[in-house]
């Protein structure tokens, strides 16, 4: 079976994921590869589109709806005392002037980036990231500084796009094998509660598969730009019930019957 009707198979039917627990450990970690970039897919759209609006509109907004700004000593100083909110075509700007926001404040939020205190946080479909002022070197962190670095960097935003998305890829195919890895421990647990035969390694190869049905669901929300609550832990419930549901169908071992005399 190939893997994209594997893929499907794995979206409604538990007994063909115990199925695939006898498949080589190859496949299933191209399969998990292939999980990983499908993961990835909101933020790769996302990041384009604000990307693409911050370089054609960038400049006009930094110095005609942004209030003046500078970090310095690693602090943002503004000319006003109030948080300012500047929404434009598909993504939100925060000036905190106030000194009282934090990245928590932008959960729940698409597409969104606050100038804080002590940092810029970003909240672009992968959860909310937090960068402090020091991490920005070579320019000036103001409003001046920031529309002569777009206007530089224009040219290479095609190459700037991609290294973002390496970066998101890596980093979602590390946790979605960190994750695998940990349900499959779950599974030789559950299979031997529901006394059925299962080793590591194939516990490994149905956990795999176990995370399509919830990897789907968030791409399609996240693409229709809807926001879960709990999302992680929605994610993890489904996963270990579809693995559940997986181990229930391996058979269980046939009892040896003693021979009487």
């Amino acid at each position: 079976m190939n893997i994209f009707k594997q893929f499907y198979k794995s979206l409604y039917s538990p007994k063909d994921i115990s199925r695939f627990r006898f498949q080589g450990i190859g496949k299933t970690i191209l399969y998990l590869f292939i999980l990983a970039f499908i993961s990835s897919i909101p933020a790769m759209v996302q990041i384009i589109s604000v990307g693409n609006t911050v370089f054609n509109e960038g400049d006009e907004i930094l110095r005609e709806q942004m209030p003046a700004f500078e970090v310095t000593d690693g602090t943002l100083q503004t000319e006003t005392d109030e948080e300012v909110t500047i929404r434009n075509s598909g993504f939100t700007i925060i000036v905190d002037g106030t000194g009282e926001m934090s990245a928590e404040d932008l959960q729940g939020t698409l597409n969104t980036a606050a100038l804080l205190r002590d940092g810029v946080a970003v909240s672009a479909g992968a959860g909310v990231q937090e960068y402090p002022y020091s991490t920005f070197t070579g320019f000036t962190f103001s409003n001046e500084g920031l529309s002569s670095l777009l206007s530089s960097i224009e040219g290479a935003k095609v190459i700037i796009y991609a290294f973002i998305f390496l970066f998101i890829y890596i980093i979602g195919a590390g946790l979605l094998f960190i994750k695998t890895l940990f349900f499959a421990w779950i599974g030789t647990i559950m299979a031997k509660s529901a006394e059925r035969r299962l080793v590591h390694r194939q516990s490994f190869r149905i956990a795999a598969y176990s995370s399509t049905l919830p990897v789907t669901f968030f791409l399609i929300t996240d693409i229709a730009g809807s926001v879960i609550p709990f999302a992680t832990l929605i994610n993890w419930f489904v996963t270990t019930m579809v693995l559940y549901l997986a181990i229930k169908e391996i058979p269980k071992p046939k009892r040896k019957t003693k021979e009487t005399a």
